[in-house]
C-alpha cells in the first residue's frame, strides 16, 4: 500500500477525503491527517510517506510553503495541491515545485480523485520497480563481484602461465577463489538465442543478474562451493569436487535441474558442455581454455542440451562437391513457388552437412554463398529486389546451432518465395517474368526466342520487341548473360570439363561455347579456371 498524508484546515474536506474515497481499493491508505500545517510539517519530516495532499490556503504555513520546506529537507514524495480559487500565481508556484496535480475544490468529486489515484499508482509503481531493480543489481554486484570476476576469467583465459604471477594470487584472495588447491569440474554454458535474450532483458547486465539469481536459488541445496563467471554470451559454472556430486549421473541431474529452472522461470534456455572432472590449478585453467577454444562446436549441439565435451574431428572433404546442382534446385523451387519442397530440400542438405562433420566456419561460408548466388540469379528477374544481402552475413555469423541455421535459411528463402509471388507487374511484364523464369529453369536446354514466345502464346516478333522495350536488352542477350553466369559457377564449383559444361548449358558444340565465353569475358574457360586456381 502507498501511504497518503492529508493536510487541510477545513475539517469537512479532510472527512470527505477519508470517508468517501475508497483508498485501499486503489492501493493507498491514509496514514495521517492534519488541520495544523506546522504539526503536519513536523510529522512529514520525521516519517516516510508516498503522497501529500494539501490545501493551498492555510494559516501559519500555506500549501506552497509546506512543500517548499519539505523539499529543503529532501523528502521524496508526490505532492497534490487543493485550492478554493483558480489563482494563476499559486498555479505558477506549484508548477515550479513540480507538483503532481493542482485540483480546484469545486471540481473535487470522487471520480476525479479516483482518476488521480490511478495516475499516481502507475507512477509510484514504476518508480518502486526501478528502485528495487537498481538495489537488487547493486546488491548482486557487491555480493558476487560479477564485473571483477568476468575481467579476471577473461584475462586468465588469454594469458599463458598467469597462475604463477603475483597478480593471479592477489585476484584469488580479492575474489575469494582458490584455483590452486581446490578441485573443480568446469561447465561452459551458452545462453541460447543470445541476441533475443538480451533484447528481452534490455541489456546484458540484467540478463546476467537474472541468471545468477536463479542459479543461486537452485544451487543453495548443493552442499558444495560453486563459482560462476560470465564471459560475453557464455558463462562458466565451476563445481567444487565433493563426494555428493562426484558421479557423472549426479552432476548431470543437477545441471538438468538448472536447465529446467532457467527455462521455466526466465523464459530462456541454456546449452551446457561439461569438461574434465575434478581438476585444479593449471589443469583446471587449461580445461576451461579448451572448452572456450572449441565453442564453435556449439553448432553441433541442440538447444537446451547437456553435453560431455568431446572434440569433433572435422572432415577435409569439400563442402562444394554438389553445390551447383543444389543451388540450381533451390532456384527452380523458388521460381516455381514450391514451398514445401524447398523447406524439405533445406532440411535434407543441412542433415547431410551435419552428418559429414564440416567445420562451422566452412558451413557458414557455404550458406552465405548459397543465399548470395540464389539472390543473384533471382535479381535477373525484372522487378526482383531485396535487402537480403545486407543482413545475410550478419544473421548467419550469429547462428548458434543447426536448428537456428535451418530457421534462418527458411526465413530467408520464404522471403524470396514471397517476393517472386507478389511482384506487382502489368500484364506485359507478367509475360517477361514468365519468360525469365522459363530461362532460369531450362538452362540446360537450347533456348530460342520462338520457343519461349510459343510457350507464352505470343507472336515471336511482338515478344522480341516487347522484351527489348521493357528490359532494355534483347531476349537472346538475356539468355546469354544467364548462361554465362552459370558457366562461371560450374567452372568454380564443379569438376566438369569445359566440354561437359558446354553441353550442360545447351550449347550445340564445344567450339560455339568457347567462342561465346571468350567474347563475353575476354578469356577462355580453361584460362579462367587456371587463373582462378592460381589465385588460390
Amino acid at each position: 500500500m502507498f501511504e497518503v498524508v492529508l493536510v487541510d484546515d477545513d475539517v469537512i474536506v479532510i472527512e470527505f477525503l477519508k470517508r468517501f474515497i475508497p483508498w485501499e481499493d486503489y492501493g493507498f491508505r491514509v496514514v495521517a491527517s492534519f488541520q495544523d500545517s506546522n504539526l503536519a510539517l513536523a510529522y512529514l519530516q520525521e516519517n516516510d510517506y508516498d503522497v501529500l495532499i494539501t490545501d493551498i490556503g492555510m494559516p501559519k504555513l500555506n500549501g506552497i510553503e509546506l512543500i517548499e520546506q519539505l523539499k529543503k529537507s529532501k523528502t521524496s514524495s508526490y505532492n497534490v495541491i487543493l485550492s478554493c480559487q483558480d489563482d494563476f500565481h499559486f498555479a505558477q508556484q506549484a508548477l515550479k515545485l513540480q507538483v503532481f496535480d493542482y485540483i480546484l475544490k469545486e471540481t473535487m468529486e470522487e471520480t476525479n480523485i479516483i482518476a488521480l489515484l490511478d495516475r499516481l499508482k502507475n507512477k509510484l509503481e514504476q518508480e518502486h520497480y526501478k528502485r528495487n531493480q537498481h538495489l537488487k543489481v547493486t546488491k548482486f554486484i557487491e555480493r558476487n563481484n560479477m564485473t571483477l570476476k568476468s575481467k579476471f576469467i577473461e584475462k586468465v583465459m588469454k594469458e599463458q602461465h598467469i597462475e604463477k604471477t603475483i597478480w593471479f594470487q592477489e585476484q584469488e584472495e580479492l575474489l575469494g577463489l582458490d584455483f590452486t588447491q581446490k578441485q573443480y569440474t568446469p561447465i561452459l554454458c551458452f545462453i541460447d538465442q543470445y541476441q533475443e535474450a538480451i533484447k528481452h532483458y534490455e541489456n546484458e547486465t540484467w540478463l546476467q543478474f537474472a541468471i545468477n539469481n536463479m542459479l543461486e536459488e537452485t544451487l543453495i541445496k548443493v552442499q558444495s562451493e560453486i563459482q560462476i563467471f560470465f564471459v560475453h554470451g557464455e558463462f562458466f559454472m565451476l563445481f567444487q569436487s565433493d563426494k555428493t556430486i562426484d558421479s557423472h549421473y549426479i552432476l548431470e541431474s543437477i545441471v538438468k535441474e538448472i536447465h529446467n529452472k532457467i527455462r521455466s522461470f526466465l523464459s530462456i534456455s541454456i546449452t551446457s558442455v561439461i569438461g574434465e572432472k575434478n581438476v585444479k590449478g593449471q589443469e583446471l585453467i587449461e580445461n576451461m581454455r579448451l572448452l572456450l577454444s572449441h565453442k564453435e562446436h556449439r553448432l553441433y549441439y541442440h538447444y537446451d542440451s547437456i553435453n560431455f565435451f568431446q572434440p569433433i574431428h572435422y572432415t577435409c572433404d569439400s563442402i562444394f562437391q554438389d553445390y551447383v546442382e543444389i543451388s540450381q534446385k533451390i532456384k527452380e523451387m523458388i521460381l516455381k513457388g514450391e514451398k514445401n519442397e524447398l523447406l524439405e530440400c533445406i532440411s535434407q542438405q543441412l542433415h547431410r552437412i551435419r552428418e559429414k562433420n564440416f567445420s562451422p566456419g566452412t558451413i557458414k561460408n557455404w550458406v552465405i554463398k548459397l543465399v548470395y548466388d540464389v539472390k543473384l540469379s533471382l535479381n535477373a528477374l525484372k522487378h526482383f529486389e531485396t535487402q537480403l544481402t545486407e543482413i545475410t552475413d550478419h544473421e548467419i555469423q550469429y547462428v548458434e546451432t543447426f536448428e537456428h541455421l535451418e530457421s534462418v535459411l527458411e526465413n530467408i528463402f520464404n522471403q524470396m518465395l514471397e517476393q517472386t509471388r507478389t511482384i506487382n507487374l502489368t500484364s506485359r511484364n507478367e509475360d517477361i517474368l514468365k519468360a525469365q523464369k522459363y530461362v532460369q529453369i531450362h538452362l540446360g536446354d537450347k533456348i530460342s526466342l520462338k520457343e519461349v514466345a510459343d510457350h507464352l502464346h505470343l507472336n515471336p516478333s511482338y515478344f522480341s520487341r516487347m522484351y527489348k522495350k521493357e528490359t532494355g536488352e534483347g531476349f537472346v542477350e538475356y539468355v546469354t548473360k544467364v548462361k554465362m553466369a552459370k558457366a562461371i559457377e560450374l567452372l568454380d564449383h564443379s569438376t566438369k570439363s569445359v566440354e561437359q559444361i558446354a553441353f550442360a548449358l545447351g550449347f550445340e558444340s564445344k567450339s560455339y561455347f568457347l567462342k561465346t565465353f571468350k567474347k563475353y569475358y575476354g578469356i577462355s574457360p580453361k584460362s579462367y579456371r587456371f587463373k582462378d586456381k592460381e589465385a588460390e
